[in-house]
């Protein structure tokens, strides 16, 4: 990679970043497009790129919300450990899609999040809890 191309890695990791803490998104929502249409590579070299990258940005939001208190420990060890099985059978079909239809349920999954969300918005509805103050 020359300078530039590490330059513009790490740029895009900042923001990667920014918006992991900020939506609380995995991340891959991010990465993988970036690895792919950026950087050039497979969705398959995507997706284990994006899985890694992951761990070091989810774990400093995880410490910046555990220390205004928003983190459910118990929730989230049990949706860890679902989803470390999930992410067993989640590989091992990835492994045997092509990359073409690998990338179109990628897109598809974003697109009905997406709509999901725009759904949940217009909805009527309660606003949600206030945030509690910082623990201090």
């Amino acid at each position: 990679m020359s300078p530039a191309e590490v330059a513009v890695v790490i740029l895009f990791g900042v923001a990667i970043g920014f918006f992991s803490a900020l939506f609380g998104v995995g991340g891959g929502v991010f990465i993988v497009p970036f690895v792919v249409f950026v950087l050039g590579e497979s969705q398959h070299f995507a997706e284990g790129t994006s899985l890694l990258a992951i761990v070091p940005i989810a774990s400093i939001g995880v410490i910046a919300h555990a220390r205004s208190r928003l983190v459910r420990w118990r929730e989230a060890w049990l949706l860890a450990l679902g989803g470390a099985a999930g992410a067993v059978a989640g590989v091992l079909l990835a492994y045997e899609l092509s990359g073409n239809v690998l990338r179109k349920a990628f897109a598809l999954f974003l697109l009905t999040m997406a709509a999901r969300t725009i759904y949940g918005m217009l909805r009527p509805g309660p606003a949600g809890d206030p945030i509690p103050p910082a623990a201090g």
